[in-house]
């Protein structure tokens, strides 16, 4: 199965439930309107990413006017097929020789069953709970290539010595929506001259795949000697996927398919990149550790909602000291392309402990035209969320600690805790809904009013979370002390001069 010329692409039509596969030329030089279809988020959103991981290698616009009309409009058939001639087998799933993502030869005891390719659906305690069985007991072949790209390069390592891929275990993917797959691609393919900025090519550069040239056990080599293709589709274990089986039904995606994939064969080996390759799906973290100053991609480290990383996916920001964050290319692309436009912005990734996957993550986030001037208003509606949150938490610290100094006793129950789970479940409506709607030239009213609200949910949430202690003898000052606190802390919060509702008692 080749990838640039067979159908493996999980779709269905706009509005219609039928699910079917498509071909890449099909949806590029097709006026359908199509949506991907798959029954997990996660690997909807590692389809898209080899998608577009595709069309990046094989057919990048020459600068912003090309980028602009293959977004409008589907390509011609015969400059598709002029455009994938020469990588013709270079993706081929069951290639002899080369196959797509594996190498030939790989030595296991035993072959490992395809569920372990599928992240997150084994290998955790929560597994048996959240995942249906028999989800990767047979898959087809884009299902097959789609897992074997998404463990690659989105998911930690299988463990036990594995490595993970070039930007981590678990890194944020940020990618632009269109109004369909079609245009949704276009929108994340960088153009040529923006590569050739971020990677570029010399003696030194290797940018063969890992399948035609596997990476050497054992070898120290710099980041910035992998090319563009080459890092894309990196492979940082040794995989051979097992003889086919027969005709049936595939378990990822559902559809029929005559041959299915059922095991795979693993090995893990050594080697060291040195520095940050500059993934264009990711934002990047830059910081001082001990003098020296190093960038990594981000990634969810906690059950916090995807609005309090968005200063960090959205905004560029620098210090003196040479730290800061830079968001993703393909953002920073959109933002010069479409200065004027509306932004919708997928979010996602996987949060981990070492190889067990806590939680997948799939946001989808509206940013109002002007969000490209607005990035102040952004910062400071992503900073007014998270101090109220820290303002409940400290008032709530107060009540389940006391105080040692004086006579407060605490009630010694995480009552904080459960505050501010409730916090994030209602500010990821709220936050969300404002950043697509504010004008960002004039947000003054809008932000008041969110300070007002979450004021308000704050005051409501230590109410709720204390209310069982409220009669409590030994505990009636400390509520009380708690209560002052918070009052505090939010009175802080709010501009000089202002008062929000509850402070003037």
């Amino acid at each position: 199965m080749d990838l640039l010329v067979d159908p493996w692409i999980p779709v269905r039509a706009f509005e219609e439930r039928h699910p079917q596969t498509i071909t890449l030329q099909r949806l590029c030089c097709s006026e359908e309107k199509w949506l991907l279809n798959l029954p997990r988020d996660d690997m909807e959103l590692a389809a898209l990413q080899l998608l577009i991981c595709l069309l990046q290698v094989t057919c990048a616009p020459k600068d912003d006017g090309e980028m602009r009309r293959r977004v409008a409009k589907p390509l011609d058939e015969a400059e598709f097929i002029s455009l994938m001639a020469p990588w013709l087998h270079t993706f081929q799933l069951d290639h002899p020789q080369t196959p797509f993502m594996q190498v030939k030869g790989v030595e296991a005891k035993e072959p490992t069953p395809m569920e372990k390719l599928m992240t997150g659906l084994s290998g955790a305690t929560n597994c048996a709970f959240v995942n249906q069985p028999g989800q990767g007991e047979a898959l087809c072949g884009g299902c097959t290539a789609i897992a074997l790209f998404n463990q690659a390069n989105n998911a930690p390592g299988f463990g036990g010595g594995f490595k993970s891929g070039l930007r981590g275990g678990t890194p944020i993917t940020t990618l632009i929506k269109g109004p369909d797959l079609r245009s949704t691609l276009w929108l994340n393919v960088l153009t040529t001259s923006r590569l050739q900025a971020s990677f570029p090519v010399d003696s030194h550069t290797e940018n063969l795949p890992t399948w035609k040239r596997p990476v050497a056990s054992g070898k120290t080599f710099p980041a910035a000697t992998i090319g563009l293709l080459r890092g894309l589709f990196w492979q940082p274990a040794s995989i051979e996927l097992c003889p086919p089986i027969g005709p049936g039904q595939c378990c990822g995606c559902g559809q029929q398919s005559n041959q299915r994939y059922n095991g795979f064969l693993k090995a893990k080996f050594n080697f060291t990149v040195e520095g940050l390759w500059p993934h264009p799906h990711s934002p990047r973290v830059i910081a001082e550790k001990k003098g020296v100053i190093e960038q990594k991609f981000l990634a969810f480290t906690t059950a916090a909602p995807s609005w309090t990383q968005i200063s960090r996916i959205l905004v560029d920001k620098e210090t003196g000291q040479g730290e800061g964050r830079r968001v993703a290319m393909v953002v920073e692309q959109f933002r010069e392309v479409y200065p004027r436009f509306k932004l919708v912005l997928i979010v996602g990734g996987y949060r981990n402990n070492q190889a067990s996957i806590l939680e997948r993550r799939h946001d989808v986030l509206i940013f109002n035209e002007g969000w490209q001037k607005g990035v102040k208003v952004i910062d400071d509606i992503v900073d007014i969320g998270l101090e109220y949150k820290k303002a409940l938490r400290r008032g709530l610290y107060t009540f389940v600690e006391g105080i040692k100094s004086s006579e407060v006793k605490g009630a010694g129950v995480a009552v904080h805790e459960v505050a501010e789970r409730h916090y994030y479940r209602h500010s990821e409506l709220l936050i969300p809904s404002i950043l697509a709607s504010i004008n960002y030239s004039e947000p003054q009213d809008i932000v008041a009013r969110l300070r007002k609200e979450l004021h308000q949910l704050c005051e409501a949430l230590f109410n709720q979370v204390t209310a069982p202690y409220a009669h409590h003898p030994k505990l009636i000052r400390s509520l009380a002390v708690a209560r002052a606190s918070l009052r505090k802390h939010l009175y802080a919060l709010q501009p000089q001069g202002e008062l929000a509702h509850g402070d003037g008692d």
